[in-house]
């Protein structure tokens, strides 16, 4: 059984004429079934029918049992309308509503029932990051898509309507303004981030390739980001044993924080230069609000960042756009530690 195509009238970008805030509709996402009301898995192996129609599997034969898959999500924020791009992708800020076109996926992260990435056989959580570079890499070559992240939602308090264990990845047909403002920061931020980081004893794990650090303004006790230690703006053209090497990390880092924060849900989501070097769709969305010259700044690098919900959003952080933490970075990076 597969599934219908999301209607693609549903799935809309409207804007804020004040702020040029954009906001996704999608209605389908309020239609998420939650754990307690499924009568099976659908993420589970032998399940396989429940969802839609894999686009990635590990191993690919099928003959094979999977380790790990990429399906389209039933509840898409994004909806694909094919390799061009929608009327209405350079309306200003003002035009108010256009339709939501990009790609978005669900990256089912075990065969089996586990709840938590440190269940996960190791085989299944690299096999997972490795289908996350591939299906990148793919879609990096559509001319109609500008960006793409993978993000992932532990615990119901972190947005997680399922228990089993999976992410998302997501790709869409404009260059976020967070990503923008990342870009426009001049200079070399991220060799900076990781000198200081070393100078402050910040640093709380690391590989020959990555390193995790607790960054100099942390929105939540615990925040932790994960950095290449050599300039490469795109996930996807890392190399297989960084993307493995990748995955070992983040389990070392998720394990500390769980040991630091027994049972907290955290957020994380991979952050990485746009597809392509096309000016024109930077600011396909939200133009004016900062220029891209259409190529990452030298030394830019793909980056992953870990927030767990340990502090809630209040009026001051929603109202402001800033945050409150009650643990200063140096005193998580010792938590964090192993020494």
């Amino acid at each position: 059984m597969h599934d219908p195509q999301p209607d693609a009238s549903s799935c809309r970008i409207h804007t804020d004429p004040l702020s040029g805030r954009a906001v996704f509709l999608a209605p389908a996402r309020a239609e998420r079934p939650r754990e307690e009301s499924l009568a099976a898995c659908p993420f589970c192996a032998g399940n396989e029918a429940l969802t839609p129609h894999e686009v990635l599997r590990s191993p690919a034969e099928c003959a094979l049992p999977w380790l790990a898959r990429i399906i389209p999500n039933r509840y898409p924020v994004v909806v694909d309308r094919g390799h061009r791009a929608p009327d209405g992708l350079s309306a200003g800020p003002t035009a108010g509503s256009r339709p939501a076109h990009g790609v978005h996926d669900v990256v089912v992260e075990s065969p089996r029932h586990d709840t938590s990435i440190l269940e996960i056989d190791p085989r299944s959580w690299r096999a997972s990051w490795a289908l996350v570079r591939e299906r990148l890499g793919h879609l990096a070559e559509r001319d109609d898509l500008a960006w793409g992240m993978v993000f992932k939602n532990s615990g119901p308090a972190a947005g997680a309507s399922l228990d089993h264990v999976h992410s998302q990845l997501v790709a869409l047909d404009f260059v976020p303004p967070v990503i923008l403002s990342k870009l426009a920061a001049g200079g070399d931020p991220f060799a900076a981030i990781l000198r200081e980081a070393e100078r402050e004893r910040r640093v709380v794990a690391s590989t020959a390739d990555l390193v995790a650090l607790v960054p100099l303004a942390p929105r939540q006790p615990l925040e932790t980001w994960i950095l290449p230690r050599q300039p490469n703006a795109w996930f996807h053209a890392a190399g297989p044993e960084v993307a493995a090497g990748l995955a070992d990390l983040l389990r070392v880092v998720v394990a500390r924080i769980e040991r630091a924060a027994p049972g907290a849900e955290f957020n994380w989501w991979l952050h990485q230069a746009p597809f392509s070097p096309r000016s024109d769709r930077a600011g396909a969305l939200l133009p004016g609000k900062h220029a891209w010259g259409g190529h990452p700044p030298a030394g830019w690098r793909w980056h992953l960042e870990i927030v767990p919900r340990i502090s809630p959003l209040a009026g001051f952080e929603l109202g402001i756009g800033c945050h409150i933490s009650v643990m200063s970075p140096e005193a998580s990076a010792r938590q964090l530690r192993d020494d």
